[in-house]
């Protein structure tokens, strides 16, 4: 799939399309890819010699209506039925446009075992949203757990892009293991990741959003789950100390982060998938570009990392200026 987007002649001399970095992104370390990657492709099937059941009897609008809210995997097991089961989901207009346009974030999402919390109707949203959901700025990534538009600077900063060790969220948000399992989760593919190149291996990961909300619901609010979580990792150093297991008080887990790493994190990148914005109106894809005026800046607004679309760009020239001789001219 080509990953470039048709730059006006007028910018031509002030944009790039893609930088010489690779982000080493889940798309990286994805098996080969099965899925039907052209949408009209069922047309050259044998036709189908079952039927649908009780969906038969439902108008097709309807039908598609209901398909399109069905949970990715619920959506996959149901394509797998028969051939006509296969059929009403490739002619979904959501279905077909992901396969055409981001075949990847479908292959990610059912990789990492992800699909229980993604509708198809939701991931197509998400392809028509040319806009990071933190910053505004262009998301040229998505986000799977979670299904978020995000650009490279806020996934590889906010902590709502880096997935916890169940261990961890256990500890942090006072959550029991058994409860874990109803919270957006999902499982390593073990690989390369981010630009530094670091190894990650198989784990199971937990969305920090969805265990922090899922936290302050159980206990009633966030002071009384921070109350608790105090409250247990106390007790355990108590009983430390009285055992003299330890010579020293342990900080509560809340209180001391470990080291992120930050783009060198490569839990940060193991549910990133690279997307275009699909512009519905016209039918197109824009996969952003970047500004030449910031390719040697790393502070916002002038950062090398920051992508633009046509009309974002407009705007990205009007605040920091016109380029001349590669570097902006505020005005």
């Amino acid at each position: 799939m080509q990953e470039l987007s048709v730059i006006s002649p007028k910018f031509h001399n002030l944009v790039y399309p893609r930088m010489n970095l690779k982000d080493h992104t889940l798309d990286d370390n994805l098996p080969a890819c099965r899925f039907q990657s052209q949408p009209d492709g069922h047309r050259f099937r044998q036709p189908p010699e079952s039927c649908a059941g009780a969906l038969e009897t439902l108008p097709a609008e309807l039908v598609a209506k209901i398909l399109s809210q069905l949970d990715l995997r619920t959506l996959a097991d149901f394509r797998c039925v028969n051939r006509r089961a296969s059929e009403l989901v490739d002619v979904l207009p959501e279905y077909r446009a992901i396969i055409t346009h981001a075949p990847n974030a479908l292959h990610g999402i059912v990789s990492i075992e992800a699909g229980r919390w993604i509708t198809p109707s939701a991931l197509y949203e998400k392809l028509c949203t040319p806009k990071c959901e933190q910053c505004d700025d262009f998301g040229g990534y998505l986000y799977l757990l979670t299904c978020k538009r995000v650009c490279f600077l806020c996934l590889s900063k906010d902590k709502l892009y880096l997935p916890l060790t169940r261990r961890r969220v256990s500890r942090i948000f006072g959550l029991e293991p058994q409860m874990l399992a109803k919270i957006p989760h999902m499982r390593v593919m073990p690989g390369i990741y981010s630009p530094n190149e670091r190894k990650a291996e198989q784990s199971v990961l937990v969305d920090y959003e969805s265990a922090l909300c899922a936290g302050v619901t159980f206990h009633g609010s966030l002071d009384a789950m921070e109350k608790y979580v105090f409250h247990k990792e106390d007790q355990k150093v108590t009983a430390a100390l009285k055992s003299g297991a330890i010579a020293c008080r342990i900080p509560p887990p809340y209180l001391t982060d470990p080291y992120d790493g930050q783009s060198g994190n490569p839990l940060r990148f193991v549910a990133i998938v690279r997307v275009p914005w699909l512009n519905r109106a016209l039918q197109e894809v824009e996969w952003g570009f970047h500004c030449i005026g910031c390719e040697k800046s790393s502070r916002p607004p002038l950062h090398y990392r920051r992508q633009f679309t046509e009309a974002s760009f407009e705007d990205h020239l009007q605040q920091c200026g016109g380029i001349q001789n590669g570097r902006h001219q505020s005005g």
